[in-house]
């Protein structure tokens, strides 16, 4: 594994980190904020620098059901990070504050909706290349074959993460703000500060498994209709 591959895992894995504690805006003071995003877009940038070829090789790409998902995944959280960029610096008044712009309440809900949005796709992203990223983690570890006591207990995890993560759906009012409906309920931070990060994480966890899972059964009905064709 080359080491300019990890360091662009990282790198992808900061950016996840900086957009869920961008979330936290009522934790942070807007200039903190700000300054999370900031560098969050930065990394996004060198993201799509270094995937410049897979969105050259775009249009020709082929259109199985796999694929179909991961440029429809890839194009969507593209559209949100986008919307989440032009309305930051609208709205800005601290590092774009030098500016004559003013984005006004719609600019903030717009921001506020495509926020929500580029942490599902986000998660979504994360699952569908989930495989690889095991892959590079059993690399690592230097974790031996599978066995079947292993793969009860990481199934076991998926499980738990993923019921906490459906709960935690309703206690953040996910819903209600991927379709911009109106919410006057704030996470009270000082009451719990953990509770916030681990419910989104538990999010995070919930939605990655989805997208994961849904790519898997693509990929399988794909391979039976494949073999059904073949007279197999």
């Amino acid at each position: 594994m080359s080491p300019f591959f990890m360091i662009r895992l990282v790198l992808d894995f900061t950016a996840a980190g900086l957009l869920l504690a961008a979330l936290a805006y009522w934790w942070l003071d807007n200039t903190s904020h700000e300054l999370i995003g900031t560098g969050m877009f930065i990394l996004l940038l060198s993201h799509n620098v270094f995937n410049r070829r897979w969105w050259a090789r775009l249009p020709k790409a082929a259109r199985g059901r796999p694929n179909l998902l991961t440029n429809a995944s890839n194009i969507s959280i593209a559209l949100a990070i986008s919307a989440l960029l032009v309305t930051s610096v609208l709205i800005s008044r601290s590092v774009f504050a030098f500016l004559p712009l003013n984005g006004g309440p719609t600019a903030r809900e717009i921001h506020i909706l495509a926020a929500y949005w580029a942490f599902v796709l986000a998660a979504v992203h994360l699952g569908l290349h989930w495989s690889m990223i095991m892959a590079v983690i059993v690399g690592l570890l230097r974790v031996g074959a599978p066995n079947a006591i292993r793969t009860a207990s990481l199934r076991a995890a998926t499980g738990a993460i993923a019921a906490w993560g459906i709960h935690s759906l309703f206690v953040m009012g996910i819903g209600d703000r991927l379709i911009a409906r109106p919410s006057i309920d704030f996470w009270d931070f000082q009451e719990s500060t953990i509770g916030f990060f681990l419910h989104h994480i538990a999010i995070l966890g919930t939605c990655a498994c989805a997208a994961h899972y849904a790519a898997v059964s693509l990929r399988w009905a794909g391979g039976v209709k494949q073999r059904t064709d073949a007279g197999v």
